[in-house]
């Protein structure tokens, strides 16, 4: 992040050490916890400072590759040009093997580990700190409770129940904790955020840095998922009357929300050259290919034909041919090198923002933001909720709807079809490639009419939680265990 470039210098280092030295040991061992909690680590605000920056640095790292693999990747959203020969190893998630999925990083949860245990240490040295700005210190309690919710909320979304460890040093080897129990723990961190931070701050952080608008978004989700229609609409409400969040109206222009900071943003993972967050991952290098990148080992440039992208027909199922609506000239490239190859394949642009004057023959180039919330996507979501019997308001449901649809030139919803399934629909054509897809099948209990996982039974098994991978198994001498599905 910008406001974090000079200050987490020093910090770099030690951090990219810390990683490489958390991916070889077993999860939560006490020497991976010890590595940041010397007592000179954390003694001043200027140090919690540098281990907020640490802690979202964690989260860029974790995220991106996840969120897009298993929330989009899984849900049938993307294929290869060619099915069958030299295709990326992304290319058969959708398949949800327990073999694709492992060799995709669906097994390791290690890397959110490293953020909630960055998170558990700051929370602890806080309270000790004397002199400290008591805005500064409540806006730092308040990052750090919200940070690690979202890393606990992907982890119970992704595997169920998981370890819960809310110590910086943990001498035991953890076993499972029932997501039940995770979700209280979630929910009493955002509650904190909410109560700590403010809607917005005046330094240059905008949406790149947790507010309260981004609690209350993060927390409308997870009422969702458990469920709680009524308690996520409230919310979702608050965001959109009480933030300062605004739909992008320049429709031309919308690739702006994924350069960063628009109005519409809420929560985003920052990534700019200066600050020398360029990243190396698969939602930029996976959804695009020449011009934009020139390296032909890893799916840029002369391999653009297998670039991961809707196909035709997936296409058609989410904008009807002939139907006007901008996202699909301004989500989508068209004009690519594959013309006169293969003129139905239409590559994700969404992360087409790239370093200026950066040089194409590296992938280390893109500066496009990781969107994880947006106004869109809590307007959708509220309309969701107010559809849902549990709270009989469609009406309403409808205007929401609506407004997202009209900022496309997308034709109004009069009735017809399934008002549930319409909103389900939206949130595809205006989320695509957000890493929302699949969490949105699971929520609606509609994952068996929208992918590849066809099992009648699919919720009640499991289908939908990802295997852990079989050497944390081990490494936990077998206090964690596997998901009854993958068993």
């Amino acid at each position: 992040m910008k406001l974090f470039k000079q200050k987490n210098k020093l910090a770099s280092f030690a951090l990219l050490f810390f990683i490489l030295l958390f991916s070889c040991k077993k999860i939560l061992d006490p020497t991976i916890i010890e590595l940041p909690t010397a007592e000179n680590a954390i003694t001043s605000a200027a140090d919690v400072e540098k281990g907020v920056a640490a802690a979202y640095h964690f989260l860029r790292v974790v995220v991106p590759d996840k969120a897009f693999l298993m929330g989009d990747l899984r849900a049938d959203v993307f294929s290869s040009y060619s099915q069958s020969s030299n295709v990326r190893v992304e290319t058969w998630i959708a398949n949800n093997t327990a073999r694709d999925l492992l060799a995709n990083g669906g097994g390791n949860w290690n890397q959110f580990y490293t953020v909630i245990a960055q998170c558990n240490l700051l929370l602890e040295k806080i309270p000790g700190i004397a002199v400290y700005d008591d805005a500064m210190r409540r806006r730092h309690i308040g990052e750090a409770s919200f940070i690690r919710a979202l890393a606990y909320f992907y982890l119970v979304r992704f595997w169920g129940d998981v370890p819960m460890n809310l110590k910086s040093v943990d001498i035991d080897n953890l076993a499972r904790t029932p997501q039940a129990d995770v979700f209280k723990q979630i929910k009493a961190d955002l509650d904190v955020a909410i109560a700590n931070l403010e809607l917005k701050y005046g330094d240059g952080s905008k949406a790149v840095r947790a507010s309260k608008g981004a609690a209350w978004a993060i927390k409308a989700h997870v009422l969702g998922w458990l469920q709680d229609f009524s308690g996520c609409e409230k919310l979702c409400d608050s965001v959109i009357t009480n933030g300062p969040f605004r739909l992008v109206t320049d429709t031309t222009n919308l690739i702006s929300i994924f350069t960063g900071k628009s109005d519409e943003g809420i929560f985003e993972l920052n990534f700019n050259a200066t600050a020398r967050e360029v990243q190396k991952n698969r939602v930029y290098n996976r959804t695009l290919g020449r011009p934009w990148y020139k390296d032909q080992s890893d799916g840029g440039g002369g391999t653009d034909k297998f670039i991961l992208s809707p196909t035709r027909s997936q296409l058609n199922a989410m904008f009807t041919p002939g139907a006007r609506d901008a996202r699909l000239f301004t989500w989508f490239i068209k004009e690519t090198y594959l013309q006169g190859v293969a003129d139905d394949r239409i590559f994700l642009g969404k992360y087409r923002t790239l370093q200026f004057q950066g040089d194409t023959s590296s992938q280390n180039i893109n500066e496009s933001h990781i969107i994880i919330t947006r106004l869109a996507d809590i307007m959708l979501l509220r309309a969701e909720a107010l559809a849902n019997p549990a709270v009989g308001r469609s009406g309403e449901a409808i205007v929401l709807l609506n407004q997202v649809r009209a900022r496309a030139f997308a034709s109004p919803y009069t009735g017809n079809g399934s008002l549930q399934d319409t909103i389900l629909m939206e949130r595809k054509k205006e989320l695509i490639g957000e890493g929302q897809y699949f969490f949105d099948l699971v929520r609606t209990r509609k994952l068996n009419k929208d992918s590849r996982i066809t099992q009648g039974d699919w919720y009640e098994k499991g289908a939908w939680l990802l295997p852990i991978d079989q050497s944390i198994i081990a490494k936990s001498n077998f206090m964690i265990t596997q998901n009854d599905y993958w068993k």
